[in-house]
């Protein structure tokens, strides 16, 4: 995938301090993932797949998920996902149609606040998460409409909204 479709209207030093700040928020949201899964008594091992997830602008990239990632000795492919708000999910059409092609997980966050700059500071309180099969997320692109958003590029997006998080995830967890 070319470096000018996944920076859309950014600036290529926009698009390359998203980059970095994206980066590092995810690996924090999959390392809390990874210890959320050990509180409850399971053994995990994440790993870098589709990127080297160091936040370095490439030239080229994949649309391969993030992370690989060992629960008790079974492997899922993930990608991590984070909403601020707590009332929508808004997803890329074309990033979803992706993950069902690797038959990859979701691992999604949603009422942390903003916390592209500083991930620390995500909102304990209303943060909850949660985790989407693949089949669910074929789904997902089955009911919505896609629609161009312009905070998102203007890409394809849907949308879901907060009445329907549980029709999508595997069980709504509050952090721990």
């Amino acid at each position: 995938m070319s470096i000018n479709f996944r920076k859309d209207h950014r600036t290529i030093k926009e698009f390359a301090k998203d980059i970095k700040y994206r980066t590092l928020k995810e690996r924090f949201l999959i390392e809390l993932f990874a210890e959320e899964l050990i509180k409850m008594g399971r053994n995990v091992i994440v790993e870098n797949y589709g990127v080297d997830n160091t936040g370095k602008l490439l030239k080229k990239s994949n649309c391969k998920p993030d992370y690989k990632v060992n629960i008790d000795e079974k492997i899922y492919l993930c990608e991590v996902k984070n909403s601020p708000v707590k009332h929508k999910w808004t997803f890329k059409k074309y990033h979803l149609e992706q993950y069902i092609k690797y038959k990859a997980y979701i691992v999604l966050f949603w009422g942390t606040g903003f916390i592209d700059k500083d991930p620390k500071k995500i909102d304990k309180e209303n943060t909850r998460w949660g985790i989407i099969f693949p089949d669910k997320i074929q789904q997902m692109l089955d009911f919505y409409e896609p629609f161009k958003f312009k905070a998102f590029g203007n890409r394809l997006c849907i949308q879901i909204p907060k009445e329907h998080f549980e029709l999508y995830i595997d069980k709504i967890r509050k952090l721990t």
